[in-house]
């Protein structure tokens, strides 16, 4: 971190709160200034304890936080104010957090707990943010991306999965990145593929030796289909599996009272023994696996 010269125009401003008269070093953030406890930095960052072990540097320029006019400047690395600020906050008054917590303080805290090596910052984001009622699925994914967060990635692309496409919002998809909407978009297509097919191609009977009159028995069991299975199927408001829809079929009601009994067992024992459903599970693992390589070479 590079010395941050001083404009006689533009004088630096002290820290109502984390500019403490016994700390032992000066950082300068966006024209504020922060005097902390080394002691304190050291115990939870392994970057600033070997920032602080480094030789001491002589040159009376140089910004070794010092003093007020030889600050340790963050401008130069790119560090907000607020993420600073919302650091400090976590490290020197946890106990004193407003309920409930921004979602920038979390995202603040995971970031500069990434970059400064913190674990006990990561920790306490990743016990706390998925209870946030502002944290989506995108964000999840997007934090996860951006930070590294082992867990966070499959479960929130599932989720993503599992929404209609239109229930999308622009946010979600800047949250989610260009590849990671295009892998869902993708993906939600072929499931819906998938569905369509499903729908119009009902499975044959699987007639029993008894059965009086395999046409008649057909013909009810495909009317199920079509107007049953299919019709909830394709609806645009249902978000259930075909497994689910088909498991609530309860046959002691409506036409399957009328096809011989002993051929719909047949017929449900042999979906269920081909279990055709598993086609959609398998499409979103190849395109999780395929975001997910993605994702690693970032």
């Amino acid at each position: 971190m590079a010395s941050n010269p001083l404009s006689p125009m533009t004088p630096p401003v002290r820290d109502v709160r984390y500019y403490f008269e016994d700390g032992g070093v000066i950082f300068l953030c966006q024209n504020v200034l922060y005097k902390l406890h080394k002691s304190r930095l050291s115990l939870k960052s392994e970057f600033f304890m070997e920032m602080f072990e480094l030789p001491h540097n002589p040159d009376p320029n140089a910004g070794n936080g010092q003093d007020d006019d030889h600050p340790i400047s963050l401008d130069e690395s790119h560090i907000e104010n607020t993420d600073f600020r919302h650091l400090l906050i976590f490290l020197y008054d946890q106990d004193d957090l407003p309920n409930p917590t921004s979602l920038e303080f979390f995202v603040s805290v995971l970031r500069l707990s990434t970059v400064w090596r913190i674990p006990s910052g990561v920790k306490y984001v990743k016990a706390h943010l998925p209870s946030h009622p502002d944290f989506s699925a995108a964000i999840q994914l997007k934090l996860s991306r951006q930070y590294e967060v082992d867990g966070w990635a499959a479960p929130a692309f599932r989720t993503l999965m599992e929404l209609p496409l239109d229930r999308t919002t622009l946010s979600d998809a800047e949250n989610m990145g260009v590849i990671a909407y295009y892998k869902l978009a993708q993906l939600k297509y072929k499931v819906a593929e998938f569905k369509t097919a499903l729908a119009y191609h009902p499975p044959d009977v699987i007639h029993s030796f008894g059965c009086t009159d395999e046409n008649i028995c057909s013909r009810i069991w495909e009317s199920f289909w079509w107007g049953g299975f299919a019709k909830q199927l394709l609806h645009p408001d249902n978000q259930k599996p075909p497994a689910a829809i088909l498991l609530e079929v309860d046959s002691t009601k409506g036409l399957l009272t009328q096809m011989n009994k002993i051929c719909l067992q047949n017929t449900m024992e042999y979906i269920w023994e081909n279990n055709p459903f598993d086609e959609e599970q398998v499409l979103a693992d190849a395109a999780w696996a395929d975001l997910s390589d993605w994702l690693f070479t970032l």
